[in-house]
């Protein structure tokens, strides 16, 4: 089997492992140094992204003539995601303007079911947002500590405005929760997805 990191050769042998799995996981631990993520993987020169949860371990080491692993540093890898994160932004948009008409016209079941899309892209959202800004914190060169202050100050608001709307939920009032989606989150996600993208840019 060959393997490489990044073009290079990794004179390994990785026979005694069972599955893709493992090999990825003793990459892991012995060849990819601090401030290193593991970002692309081709197995046999096709590219390999699990399409379920721990897919790797049923691809067997037999199977694989070829390896290659590419890395990026924390602060590319932050940024990718930061970029994903901002398209992720644009379907969470939709999504909330969708779920807000649909309580507006009484379609309570299917608002609801944009709804919990909506909250779930959110969490995800805040989430990202704030890992990729703390990688890019800790690199003075990427965004200073002052640069930081409107991604602090939105994910505040987003968790308050977040917080509000559950409550208002709960309450069943729903054109109260459709006024908070299109005159306080939506503007707030787009105003986000331009903090991401400033940060992403850096």
């Amino acid at each position: 089997m060959l393997v490489t990191i990044n073009e290079q050769n990794l004179p390994v042998d990785f026979s005694h492992l069972q599955s893709l799995e493992e090999i990825v996981a003793e990459i892991h631990e012995r060849f990819i140094p601090e401030g290193q993520q593991l970002f692309q993987l081709r197995v046999n020169g096709e590219f390999f992204s699990e399409r379920y949860p721990r897919e790797s371990r049923y691809v067997e080491v037999g199977e694989i003539s070829r390896l290659e692993v590419k890395t990026v540093s924390d602060e590319e890898m932050a940024r990718f995601i930061l970029q994903d994160a901002v398209r992720h932004g644009s379907v969470l948009v939709q999504a909330i303007e969708q779920s807000a008409t649909l309580f507006r016209v009484g379609s309570e079941e299917e608002a609801n079911h944009y709804f919990a899309q909506v909250l779930e892209a959110l969490r995800w959202l805040l989430q990202t947002g704030e890992s990729g800004r703390q990688v890019l914190r800790g690199n003075p060169e990427a965004v200073s500590s002052g640069d930081t202050a409107p991604a602090l100050r939105y994910l505040q608001d987003l968790q308050d405005l977040l917080e509000e709307m559950l409550e208002v939920s709960e309450n069943e009032d729903y054109v109260m929760l459709a006024d908070l989606m299109d005159y306080e989150l939506l503007p707030m996600v787009q105003e986000w997805q331009k903090i991401l993208q400033e940060l992403a840019s850096r």
